[in-house]
């Protein structure tokens, strides 16, 4: 077994708000403790979409246009697939890919509607294609050797950050494609440690990138300075196992802990509560992501899945009714 597919086994196993109020102090602590912790109850979580555990539709990634479409990457499938608001399902592009190569991370450009695709072939060097409006594709970069692309996010200026979870790195891709450049180096010292950096958000105003690193357990919070380059990594929040994430505005993590099967909210001060859980019909939770039209941004969408597919396996998009506005992610217009 290569090392992408061992990764895929272990992968598929495995700002506080910042606003300005004119308020008495003890006014302005009471509407943030409103806000930031509101009812969560499992009567908020309902199945949105399902997917055939028999043809290995395993979802693991997704993200959002503004028309609130989904687009949500089959791992196992070469397969990114599109959901409209209503649940209906079409096939958007397909790779060409031999067995153990790994679709994963997605974002999208809201001025182009270009979507954007880690692919990991296996055999062969992994890419990530941009794709068109029109399904056409091509490669916008090509990474080295040993590379194993996991999830990934623009920022304002159209460049990409992206998890590698074997070579331990986040790298970045100008915002016109080509070769990729080591921004910043989350790789324990040792033996490898299977998956490492998987996903990656900035907080609301980019001034930090949040990288969740599983093997350790940990999300760290990586500054970044006015020339774009990266500061020294600072634990955020441990003891998690951390999958992919989503921010709301007011700065809480939503957090997919994958083997866990659960979503953590991890509010600006670190403190945690699970918010979902296996107990409500979760699976392995791979990605969360919020809405992004009308009342949709009050929703988070929750990726689940059984790792690897057996006999009790339901895969399936969960929606969850937080009742606070999700950031979005995308290159905006």
């Amino acid at each position: 077994m290569g090392t992408k597919e061992k990764l895929a086994v272990k992968h598929l196993k495995v700002h506080r708000v910042t606003t300005c109020m004119r308020m008495p102090g003890l006014m302005v602590l009471a509407v943030a403790a409103l806000l930031l912790s509101p009812s969560l109850k499992a009567a908020n979580l309902t199945t949105f979409v399902t997917f055939d555990p028999a043809r290995l539709e395993v979802p693991e990634n997704i993200t959002v246009d503004e028309a609130n479409n989904l687009y949500v990457s089959l791992i196992l499938n070469n397969e990114v697939r599109k959901i409209t608001p209503d649940g209906a399902q079409s096939t958007y592009v397909t790779f060409d890919g031999a067995p153990g190569s790994l679709t994963t991370g997605l974002a999208i450009n809201d001025d182009t509607g270009d979507l954007f695709v880690a692919f990991n072939p296996a055999g062969q060097d992994s890419v990530i294609y941009v794709v068109h409006t029109d399904h056409s594709k091509q490669v916008f970069a090509t990474f080295p050797a040993g590379a194993v692309l996991n999830g990934l996010t623009p920022d304002d200026d159209g460049n990409l950050y992206v998890a590698d979870s074997v070579l331990g790195v986040v790298w970045r891709v100008g915002a016109t494609g080509g070769a990729p450049a080591v921004w910043v180096d989350l790789h324990a010292p040792g033996a490898p440690q299977l998956p490492g950096p998987n996903g990656v958000k900035f907080d609301k105003h980019q001034r930090n990138l949040y990288v969740s690193v599983s093997f350790q357990g940990t999300i760290y919070r990586v500054p970044v300075d006015k020339a774009g380059n990266a500061g020294t990594p600072a634990v955020f929040v441990s003891n998690i196992p951390p999958d992919d994430f989503a921010f709301d505005r007011l700065g809480n993590l939503y957090v997919a802990t994958e083997p866990a099967m659960s979503v953590v909210r991890v509010r600006p001060d670190g403190t945690m509560e699970t918010i979902a859980s296996a107990a409500d019909g979760l699976q392995n939770t791979t990605a969360v992501r919020f809405g992004r039209h009308a009342d949709a941004k009050l929703d988070l969408y929750i990726l689940s899945a059984q790792i690897p597919p057996g006999s009790d396996s339901h895969p399936a998009i969960f929606k969850l009714h937080v009742g606070l506005p999700g950031l979005p992610v995308s290159i905006p217009r």
